[in-house]
């Protein structure tokens, strides 16, 4: 062991990690308690995806998916997105099975019982390696609970992996530029390591690359595309890519203040650097894997400087490719490391205790905030939404419309076309006393509290219990002592069909 090895902070506990996984391994080789983890694995990830409430961007992607008239409009609407079809075009064909409001949570079962299953029964790791790598944060919550475009990606991830020395790989290699741009850049990677294997042909080469082409047209940003972090006020920055590559070594989010998609509290800032050392650690033996390994991570950090910040679902991926690069490394006999492996039981219970808050506790309150609504009676009244990017999960829930705030018009879920001006802006209150004069007394919903307003242009009215992503629904009363008006606005995107036909 070398000097630097010794200073790494895994390197202490290597001999007893691998003593205990020893006695880990000899208790699981009997068959019984290896069915039953593998059974209570299986049946924990069930329970979390039938109890998930998605949040607005999940909602967001279904809407776009069902509500597009034909798959030449649905393109059309993905410009504004920035994704490939793929799984827009899974959550369409699932919605003419079965209602479109469970298409999200059967798509998400039906891609991550596979997905475990290929690292349960398909992996070459040791039996408590597979268990513990199902468990971990990255796949039992946020790859394969929260229903998106990824989790289909990391089930082709898998699939590489687990058809690696057969043809059958380029099928899935093929498949992932039409995932996303990260698993396209991973599936450029995994076509360099097959010509280094001497396993690339020009057939399957120019399939990929035509791939390659065709998802990068269909995300080939509209003229008047708005994106979300510029709509949000987030600046690229480095020091906003380093917290996230925090949540990387430890990944239960928040730390000591649990809170999905936030900094690794008390140590932000200075994990990453544990996970980059972890990362060259893990590479020692092969200079060609630390290469693609740190491209991949570099591409990400200059990605998020130079064109958008990428969010800690994307940098997840930067984890998932270096237990890919042990999975193929597995396969020639080479052994994960003590470091490893104590990383890998830090991501598990990460994992399992996100379960324990997630079973107990809604990731989105959307529900709760229709419920109310209805409640009170509201749910025919003329609503504004402030800002408009957070009403997927009501409007997908409920059918409602809301104004989209200065463009004057109705919508239910977000086109990234529009600037909203208001956001941090003291002509809130005008704009309001505007709206009261146009439409008389209306309703408004949104994710924040808004101060500063007198109560007979803005009156609270009631706020939801923050669900575990964070977001909070306020819902407010417009011009309380205004009488109510007729109010027949048009629609900000035309041609759309209800979420609940098809």
């Amino acid at each position: 062991m070398t000097a630097f090895q010794t200073k790494l902070p895994f390197s202490r506990f290597s001999k007893g990690i691998c003593t205990a996984f020893s006695t880990a391994d000899r208790l699981l080789d009997r068959s019984v308690i290896w069915l039953l983890a593998c059974a209570a694995v299986l049946a924990l990830q069930t329970a979390l995806i039938v109890t998930h409430w998605p949040w607005p961007d999940e909602y967001q992607a279904l809407q776009i998916a069902v509500q597009a008239p034909d798959i030449a409009t649905l393109l059309q609407w993905l410009r504004y997105e920035g994704h490939p079809p793929l799984w827009y075009l899974l959550l369409r064909s699932l919605a003419h099975l079965t209602e479109p409001l469970d298409t999200l949570w059967l798509a998400a079962l039906l891609l991550a019982i596979p997905g475990q299953c290929l690292i349960i029964f398909a992996s070459p790791f040791t039996r408590i390696e597979r268990l513990l790598i199902a468990l971990s944060e990255f796949f039992l919550f946020d790859f394969f609970t929260i229903s998106r475009s990824q989790t289909l990606g990391v089930l082709v991830l898998l699939l590489v992996m687990a058809t690696w020395r057969s043809r059958w790989v380029w099928i899935a290699i093929v498949l992932l530029p039409m995932c996303d741009f990260l698993f396209g850049v991973l599936s450029g990677i995994f076509v360099l390591m097959k010509w280094r294997e001497g396993a690339l042909t020009p057939p399957w080469a120019a399939l990929w690359l035509l791939s390659g082409i065709v998802a990068t047209w269909t995300v080939w940003p509209a003229p008047n595309m708005v994106s979300a972090f510029q709509q949000l006020g987030i600046q690229n920055s480095a020091i906003l890519w380093i917290q996230k590559v925090d949540s990387l070594l430890i990944p239960f989010q928040g730390g000591l203040r649990p809170q999905w998609n936030s900094r690794l509290f008390p140590i932000a800032n200075i994990a990453w650097i544990g996970f980059l050392a972890l990362c060259w650690h893990e590479t020692r033996d092969t200079l060609t894997n630390r290469v693609l390994l740190f491209g991949f991570i570099g591409l990400t950090l200059v990605f998020s400087l130079a064109s958008y910040p990428l969010g800690l679902r994307h940098l997840m991926l930067i984890a998932l490719f270096l237990i890919l690069l042990a999975w193929h490394g597995h396969m020639q006999g080479k052994i994960p490391s003590g470091a490893f492996r104590t990383w890998l039981t830090i991501a598990a219970l990460s994992g399992i205790s996100t379960a324990i808050i997630a079973l107990q506790r809604p990731f989105d309150t959307a529900h709760v905030a229709v419920a109310e609504i209805r409640k009170q009676g509201l749910e025919n009244r003329h609503w504004m939404a402030f800002p408009e990017w957070r009403v997927s999960g009501l409007s997908a829930l409920s059918g409602m419309k809301f104004e989209r705030p200065e463009q004057h018009c109705m919508l239910d879920f977000v086109r990234w076309d529009y600037h909203n001006t208001l956001i941090n802006s003291p002509q809130l209150e005008n704009f309001l006393r505007d709206e009261i004069t146009r439409h008389g007394r209306s309703y408004l919903v949104s994710d924040r509290t808004i101060t500063n307003i007198p109560k007979e242009t803005l009156l609270p009215l009631w706020k939801s219990p923050v669900g575990y992503d964070g977001l909070t629904y306020h819902l407010y009363v417009v011009g309380p002592n205004s009488d109510e008006k007729e109010v027949n606005l048009p629609s900000c995107v035309d041609n759309k069909r209800a979420l609940q036909r098809l």
